[in-house]
């Protein structure tokens, strides 16, 4: 059920976002040309778009503006970025009112500060908004926490994969940046005077464990999937136990090689993951590759 139309006595179904801001763009522009209210409604009607006639009122007072209020995406650079960030560590909803859809609900709840403080200054930079989002440090699940809310980005999540790699395809190295800040890990194992490096992801979505590994390929990366945890297997996260749903997968790069191609081309933002893969590099070309 969508929002009630006085003129008609009907409720209206909610539309997309990119509908919306059509409806607004087409009202001030018949506004423009001297048609009233009453008119601009009957048009979008004929059109295929129903907007409620006090809106259209706003509209053309001015004291709404949808591009405003729905924080719609100004600026898709960091868009590739934040997808993959958002794949990794975030979760988006459609917020429902009255039975209406209201308004598209974004939250990223992460342990390191500088990555949260990353994610609210490129969401803010996207929509054009000139102050960072505000971070919050949640006690209970011990990790920084921004939320924002937009439509427009909210419907763009939630479409198919192979709709999102349009965007995507904007940056993929940024995607798959944004994806490793969130999910990604380095390990250093020392054995036998040798020092074994490994980067490494986990993910359930194996659509997007084969998509990062065919980029890796493409780039000269060579990574391998694995069996992380198999469906149904219970864990202890943050001393709460949990039930896996569907079978979880690692993406590792194991090779010295394969570590230092993903340093030049993809790395972490995240100082503490960065520097540890700084480090082990810059041990292992200065000494060999043996225990120091």
């Amino acid at each position: 059920m969508g929002n009630y139309n006085s003129l008609t006595n009907k409720y209206l179904t909610e539309h997309p976002i990119e509908k919306r801001l059509q409806a607004y763009d087409k009202c001030l522009e018949l506004n423009k040309g001297g048609l009233k209210a009453i008119e601009i409604w009957n048009i979008l009607k004929e059109s295929g778009i129903e907007v409620k006639y006090e809106t259209i009122g706003s509209w053309i007072r001015g004291e709404r503006n949808p591009y405003k209020k729905l924080n719609t995406i100004q600026d898709d650079k960091k868009l590739p970025y934040i997808i993959g960030l958002l794949m990794g560590d975030g979760y988006f909803y459609k917020v429902m009112k009255n039975g209406s859809y209201n308004n598209g609900r974004i939250v990223l709840g992460v342990k390191d500060k500088d990555l949260a403080q990353n994610f609210a200054l490129s969401i803010s930079h996207i929509f054009g908004n000139k102050r960072s989002y505000k971070i919050n440090w949640s006690e209970d699940k011990r990790v920084y926490v921004v939320e924002v809310r937009s439509k427009e980005l909210v419907e763009l999540l939630l479409r198919d994969f192979n709709d999102l790699l349009k965007v995507i395809k904007i940056s993929e190295s940024s995607f798959i940046q944004g994806f490793f800040d969130a999910e990604g890990c380095i390990n250093i194992k020392y054995q036998k005077g040798r020092i074994y490096p490994r980067i490494f992801l986990t993910n359930s979505d194996i659509r997007l464990i084969n998509y990062v590994k065919n980029y890796f390929q493409k780039i000269g990366i060579s990574s391998n999937i694995q069996i992380n945890t198999k469906g149904g297997k219970e864990k202890t996260i943050l001393g709460k136990k949990t039930k896996t749903i569907k079978d979880c997968y690692n993406l590792a790069i194991e090779n010295f090689q394969g570590i230092k191609k993903f340093a030049e081309e993809i790395n972490f933002t995240v100082n503490r993951k960065k520097d540890k893969l700084d480090n082990v590099l810059r041990n292992i070309e200065k000494y060999g590759n043996r225990d120091i």
